[in-house]
């Protein structure tokens, strides 16, 4: 349940996905006044952080950046309360533990909250706003759910209650029992649970303990899909076949030389160096 990293224009924080939420490469924007965040986030690492360190390593892919009309379209679709769903394609782990897990095509879910703006929870910044142009410079596909709000009333009790918990640090321990920290998808899942007409949102099972997943939005009764690009595992998955390639013939070379300890070697050799050639290609780091 997440997005992150360093995209090819810029460096963002990293995303809140399954276990952090991390699903794109985006720097996060400054909050605005309106509301006064209720606790600071601490910039302690939790436990897991050198598990989300491991998850958020980019990979190089052949994933193009988003057109100039994709983007305006998008643009011109989200309203405030829509529920926005990403995945970034150069981090591929954030795709193979949500897809294992939960079974979900998208690794992050934030709330619109309109001019530009929408709110979300992530692995190093906790609930925050974030500018979702940036995330549209990003390697990332995109899918918008419009809840079944009632009234109007209900959409904007949803945003308050977003809003309310600007700064609070982010859920690592997946735990939906309170609201004193979030994970990408509960901060959107309480947001909805929240409001007067409440809005039932399927609950799905990890570890023996209830999550919500971005998938969950999808199965909302009455939810409307109002953008999407049709994010598949296994078409993103395919997207890395260069690093897929270099580690293969690293294997082999090394297979022939060493044996079955050098197919080892070599695959794990080649597979870092050719993540690092495609990154330094790619972003220049």
């Amino acid at each position: 349940m997440q997005i992150r990293g360093k995209s090819d224009n810029l460096v963002v924080s990293k995303g809140s996905r399954l276990l952090a939420s991390k699903s794109s490469e985006v720097k996060s924007s400054e909050p605005k006044d309106t509301f006064t965040p209720q606790s600071p986030v601490e910039e302690e690492k939790s436990s897991g952080s050198w598990i989300i360190k491991i998850l958020d390593t980019r990979v190089p892919t052949t994933r193009t950046e988003i057109s100039d009309i994709t983007k305006e379209k998008i643009l011109s679709s989200v309203q405030p309360g829509d529920i926005i769903l990403e995945t970034n394609n150069a981090y591929p782990s954030w795709q193979i533990l949500e897809k294992v897990a939960l079974n979900t095509n998208y690794t992050h879910a934030a709330m619109y909250e309109g001019d530009g703006k929408l709110i979300e929870a992530t692995s190093d910044g906790g609930v925050k706003r974030s500018d979702l142009k940036e995330y549209l410079e990003c390697l990332s596909l995109f899918e918008i759910i419009r809840p079944p709000y009632k009234t109007p009333q209900d959409r904007e009790a949803a945003l308050n209650y977003c809003r309310s918990q600007l700064g609070k640090k982010y859920d690592a321990r997946l735990n939906l029992s309170d609201d004193k920290e979030h994970y990408c998808a509960e901060l959107v899942y309480k947001a909805l649970t929240s409001i007067p007409n409440k809005i039932e949102v399927p609950l799905k099972k990890f570890l023996g303990k209830p999550v919500v997943s971005p998938s969950s939005f999808k199965e909302i009764k009455g939810a409307q899909v109002i953008y999407s690009d049709n994010s598949n595992f296994w078409e993103n998955i395919a997207t890395h076949w260069p690093v897929s390639l270099g580690a293969t013939t690293a294997a082999v070379a090394g297979g022939m030389v060493m044996g079955p300890l050098g197919v080892v070697i070599g695959f794990l050799g080649g597979l870092a160096i050719s993540i690092h050639i495609g990154n330094k290609i790619q972003t220049g780091d």
